[in-house]
């Protein structure tokens, strides 16, 4: 009784406050949306969900501790499954999506941009591996008043397809990652 308790309540409470704050758009990504409860990311994660199973019946492993926190008491994990799409889930909500696109890095700009609106920066970044080959690799961003959205370019030769890393989170979580990045540091005197 009470895991379906739990369930229900993980589900209707993120509707209702998201009801209630109407700036708050909801933008689907790869079937998610940052800010969708744990219980709706597991009811579209087969894979995830498995893994939640398998942890409720050996609860001892350290992988399951985390997962499990993250379910019942909404602590914060990360969860992954096998088509290279990781999720970051905090307070019982979903607050980062990382995965790896195909495609063009224009077409993948096409589809952000009708998904998030207009770009709103890019940066090169001058890249060169231990052999001396130099190229650049590229991060598009567009930021929302709820989200952040980064598209890197890996344009590394010697890698035979290059990668496009698509990052949706919070601004509350980029925020976070900035801060962890460079802490503020303290003034002498």
């Amino acid at each position: 009784m009470l895991p379906r308790l739990a369930f229900v309540l993980l589900t209707i409470l993120p509707a209702y406050s998201y009801a209630q704050n109407p700036s708050f758009t909801l933008v689907d990504t790869k079937g998610h949306f940052i800010g969708e409860s744990v219980a709706d990311l597991l009811s579209k994660e087969p894979e995830i969900q498995q893994k939640l199973n398998g942890c409720q019946q050996q609860t001892h492993e350290p992988t399951c501790s985390h997962l499990l926190a993250a379910v019942t008491r909404g602590q914060r994990a990360r969860l992954s499954n096998s088509n290279w799409t990781s999720f970051v889930v905090d307070g019982g909500k979903l607050v980062k999506l990382q995965t790896l696109l195909h495609g063009s890095p224009d077409a993948a700009k096409d589809d952000v941009s009708k998904r998030y609106g207009p770009q709103t920066s890019e940066t090169a970044f001058p890249m060169q591996n231990a052999m001396g080959a130099k190229w650049e690799d590229h991060l598009s961003v567009w930021e929302t008043a709820a989200v952040y959205v980064g598209l890197r370019e890996d344009n590394n030769p010697a890698s035979q397809n290059h990668h496009l890393v698509l990052v949706v989170e919070s601004q509350q979580e980029h925020a976070r990652e900035r801060e962890q990045l460079h802490p503020p540091t303290a003034e002498k005197y």
